[in-house]
C-alpha cells in the first residue's frame, strides 16, 4: 500500500488502536485494505479510536467491556471474538470476561449469550496459544545476578 497523508486526528486514532488492538491486528487491516477500504480504516481512526476511544473519562479496560458486551448482544462473532482478546490484552481474566458475557446474557437474550460464550472460548484459547507462540519467539535474555557484596 503506498504512503498515504492521513489527518491528525486518523493519526491520534491509530496510537489508540494500536495501544488497544496491538500492532498485528492494525497492521493487517491496513494491510488487506485497497484504497476503497481504506476510506473505512481512515474514518474508522478518526472517529471510532481518535475522537471516542481517546476520550480520557473511561479507560480503555472499560472501553474493551463495553465492547465485547455490546457486540455480544448484537450476535456479532466475529467482534465477539476480537474484543475478548482485547479484553484480555487489557487484564480481564477469562471469569471477568464470563461475567461481562453472562450480563449480556441477561439484557440481550439467551441465544446472543450463548453465541458470544462459544466464540469468547475459542477466542481464549486463541489468545493464550499466541502468547505461548510469542514467549517461544522472543529472544532469550540472560538474568544478571546482582553482585554479592559479602563476595
Amino acid at each position: 500500500m503506498a504512503t498515504r497523508k492521513r489527518s491528525p486526528l486518523a493519526s491520534k486514532g491509530e496510537v489508540v488502536r494500536r495501544k488497544v488492538h496491538g500492532d498485528a491486528h492494525v497492521d493487517r487491516n491496513y494491510r488487506e485494505a485497497d484504497e476503497f477500504m481504506m476510506m473505512f480504516q481512515d474514518v474508522t481512526d478518526e472517529f471510532c479510536w481518535g475522537t471516542v476511544w481517546a476520550r480520557p473519562a473511561l479507560g480503555n479496560k472499560l472501553r474493551a467491556a463495553l465492547s465485547l458486551g455490546m457486540t455480544a448482544a448484537q450476535s456479532q462473532t466475529g467482534a465477539v471474538k476480537l474484543h475478548v482478546k482485547t479484553c484480555l490484552r487489557q487484564g480481564w481474566t477469562p471469569k471477568e470476561i464470563g461475567e461481562i458475557l453472562l450480563h449480556a446474557y441477561v439484557y440481550a437474550g439467551v441465544y446472543a449469550s450463548l453465541s458470544a460464550f462459544t466464540v469468547a472460548k475459542e477466542a481464549i484459547a486463541e489468545f493464550a496459544a499466541e502468547q505461548r507462540a510469542a514467549k517461544a519467539h522472543a529472544p532469550r535474555r540472560k538474568r544478571l545476578r546482582k553482585a554479592d557484596p559479602e563476595a
